[in-house]
């Protein structure tokens, strides 16, 4: 799990609205935790590591969790056979 101790950039919600395009640079490059009330409420990251994330919850199964088509495709692809 992500832990927000490892970010070096941490923001009001206040001072987010108020420098935006800041924030919104520094985004880019690692992750802005956003505070409310002195608690973390939300992290700004990039569209590139969103989706890398978003991949990796697609990609990511225990062996004994593999969806039986994913076997099925295995199987056909070790017999020759095209998907």
């Amino acid at each position: 799990m992500y832990s927000l101790l490892m970010t070096k950039h941490t923001t009001t919600a206040a001072e987010l609205v108020r420098q935006f395009s800041h924030y919104s640079d520094l985004a880019l490059k690692e992750p802005v935790v956003i505070t409310k009330n002195g608690r973390p409420r939300n992290v700004m990251i990039s569209v590139d590591e969103y989706e890398r994330l978003k991949l990796r919850d697609r990609q990511v199964f225990l062996a004994e969790d593999t969806p039986q088509e994913f076997i099925d495709d295995m199987k056909a692809y070790l017999r020759g056979e095209k998907a």
